[in-house]
């Protein structure tokens, strides 16, 4: 079974948020995807300050 991935972006600032299953990568001003389950909370959470995108949204930031 396949996966979907799901972006995010941060309302303030250019941090993009990337989730498939259970891995949880960001892409910031290096433009490198690294981990970062410490973000788990605010996508589980709907937290306000991220708003999801599309994936040419989150690839042509």
């Amino acid at each position: 079974m396949i996966e979907e991935t799901h972006y995010y972006k941060f309302i303030a600032g250019e941090v993009i948020v990337r989730c498939t299953g259970d891995k949880i990568e960001k892409k910031g001003k290096s433009g490198v995807w690294e981990d970062a389950p410490n973000l788990r909370w605010r996508i589980v959470t709907d937290d306000d300050a991220l708003i999801e995108i599309t994936e040419e949204e989150a690839l042509g930031l």
